[in-house]
């Protein structure tokens, strides 16, 4: 094994040049993984249903030096969750991330989103869910198909 990685190992945690999806990305805590995401070097696709408010985060997000997306929909059906992929992909060429942000993570809404995206994209991203405050929410979201999970009161 080669361990050329050392000579930079923080380059394993780089998010440089790799493409997030945002959902929820008109919160506070959604925006916030949005822009932290575009100023560490991703390309972000921000979905919520506020689309005004998608494209403030987005300038902000290019402020900050990253890529942005709009997408004005939320991962509530098959369809949804196929158009926000495809933007990315038709935008960016991939997708690498998928932030699910909600302020409650452990509801049968969050839980169904996550499923459905692992189902439908899995092999293409590794999903990072939340909000929750509980080992209970946090094996829920785990057993739904999240990869990681956000956690925070």
């Amino acid at each position: 094994m080669s361990e050329d990685f050392l000579k930079d190992p923080l380059a394993l945690f780089s998010v440089k040049g790799k493409t997030a999806i945002v959902t929820g990305a008109t919160g506070a805590l959604g925006a916030i993984a949005a822009k932290t995401l575009a100023a560490a070097g991703a390309n972000v696709v921000i979905t919520a249903n506020n689309a005004e408010g998608l494209k403030k985060i987005a300038a902000e997000c290019v402020k900050l030096g990253g890529k942005a997306e709009v997408v004005a929909k939320r991962p509530s059906s098959e369809a949804n969750c196929d158009a926000i992929v495809q933007a990315a992909v038709d935008k960016f060429g991939s997708v690498d991330i998928l932030v699910v942000d909600t302020s409650h993570g452990h509801n049968q809404g969050v839980l169904d989103a996550v499923k459905l995206i692992k189902d439908r994209h899995g092999d293409q991203v590794d999903i990072i869910a939340g909000n929750v405050a509980t080992g209970a929410a946090t094996d829920a979201l785990l057993d739904a198909g999240a990869d990681a999970v956000k956690a925070g009161i």
